[in-house]
């Protein structure tokens, strides 16, 4: 997939530069919070460590942001024929990972509205049923009593007729 090989690519070039700069953590670290990108000192290790997998942090939390902060910042030209290109590409993507994500939020929003009227609705259901219940039971009631005087009807009409 394209992305994985864009992020793969994006983490060894931020490696390179980070060497050929002789940065340390603490000014990427700095610079990250100069550009007010928030990126944990843990996870800034964890990606110039040459142990750990490139695709194995999360491109927009992670990636995105070192590659903003240090590949335009030292005007990365590691040996890429179009850096540039490169460059616009992270930036374009970027961009439509947060289109992407605001959609993502908007149909969450709209997922809730509807979650929640649907609540509200079995809820009024629930309530008419419980209502339907009792009219149901009271009818049963009135039914069991009115059987009951009929049959007490029926035994006076019966010891009247044996008394004749």
């Amino acid at each position: 997939m394209e992305i994985k090989k864009l992020q793969r690519t994006t983490v060894d070039r931020l490696r390179k530069v980070k060497v050929e700069q002789g940065l340390s953590v603490s000014n990427i670290m700095e610079m990250l919070d100069a550009k007010g990108y928030f990126v944990s000192e843990a996870t800034v290790k964890r990606v110039f460590s040459e142990a750990h997998d490139p695709l194995s942090f999360r491109y927009r939390d992670t990636v995105a942001p070192l590659a903003d902060v240090l590949l335009d910042l030292y005007d990365d030209n590691s040996g890429s024929e179009d850096v540039a290109a490169l460059k616009a590409m992270i930036h374009d993507k970027n961009k439509m990972i947060d289109m992407l994500f605001i959609k993502n939020e908007e149909q969450k929003a709209d997922y809730e509205r509807r979650i929640t009227h649907l609540k509200s609705q079995v809820a009024r259901l629930e309530k008419n049923l419980d209502f339907r219940e009792t009219v149901v039971s009271r009818k049963d009631e009135v039914i069991e009593h009115l059987l009951l005087n009929i049959e007490h009807k029926d035994r006076i009409i019966e010891e009247l007729l044996k008394k004749e």
